[in-house]
Formats: C-alpha cells, structure tokens, sequence
C-alpha cells in the first residue's frame, strides 16, 4: 500500500497512456470512409469538416482534435456496451468492419457509355504504348552532351 501511495501519479498516467496507443491503434485499423457513416468515420468526417473551419490556427485546430478524440473514445464505450446489451457479436463490430464504398461513377452511364464504345479498354492500351514510345523516342533524340553542357 506504502507503495501505490508513493507511485499512483505512474499508475495513473501509465494507464492513461496505455488507454490512448490502444485507441490510436484502433483507429488505424479502423476504416475512415463508409456509406453509411459508421464507426469512426463520422468522427473523422466532423474533424475534417471542423479543421477546415479553423483555417489554421492553433488552439483552434487543438481544441478540434480534442473534441474528436472525445468522440472517437465515445464510438469505442457505445460500442462496449451494445455488446454487453447484446446488441452486436464482438465489442469493436460497430468501428471494424467492411466498410462499404461511396461510388463516385454513375454505374448505368459508364455501361451506356461502354455499349457505344466497346472497345474502350483497347484503345486506352493502344495509347498507353504509343506514349511508351515516344517517351523512347525523345530519349533516344537527346543527346548525353544536352543534358550535361560544358562551359
């Protein structure tokens, strides 16, 4: 006892830094964008939101990624206790999964689009070897003196 009396600052302070690299890592394993919103995504979609709200300036930008790390902590406790409701399988269900993506292509106009023109996908190689070779072909132009001249 003598002991944790003179150590409970280290303890304390250990346990809270433990607490934050367990949280930083989880949020690199966790997925950052989702369709739904899931998880943290919304945190990090509210920091980039907020940050570019900030425009820069510092105590502005900390208090910001203070507030998200409050609501990164606050996704990781609901999701602790929706498994301990019963809610979902495993404590990290609602901030790991597979995150689905936003489609940024229109899917029925790329298929219209590949109905007029089939053969697409032909021609983009066709162009990416010509531009092979006439990168070759402006090598081979220049002369070694070019590029280092003497004076």
């Amino acid at each position: 006892m003598i002991k944790f009396k003179r150590d409970w600052f280290y303890v304390v302070a250990g346990l809270v830094a433990v607490f934050f690299v367990l949280l930083f890592l989880l949020l690199l394993i966790a997925p950052k964008q989702d369709a739904r919103n899931r998880g943290f995504a919304a945190c990090s979609q509210q920091l980039l939101q907020r940050l570019e709200q900030c425009e820069h300036r510092l105590w502005c930008s900390g208090r910001v990624i203070v507030a998200t790390s409050r609501c990164d902590i606050a996704v990781v406790w609901q999701g602790f206790f929706d498994w301990i409701d019963g809610k979902q399988p495993y404590p990290w269900s609602n901030y790991i999964y597979e995150p689905e993506i936003v489609s940024l292509v229109d899917e029925d106009a790329r298929r219209e689009y590949l109905k007029q023109y089939p053969d697409t996908k032909q021609e983009m190689e066709k162009l990416h070897i010509l531009r092979k070779e006439l990168e070759n072909e402006q090598n081979t132009q220049q002369n070694i003196q070019d590029l280092w001249p003497e004076e």
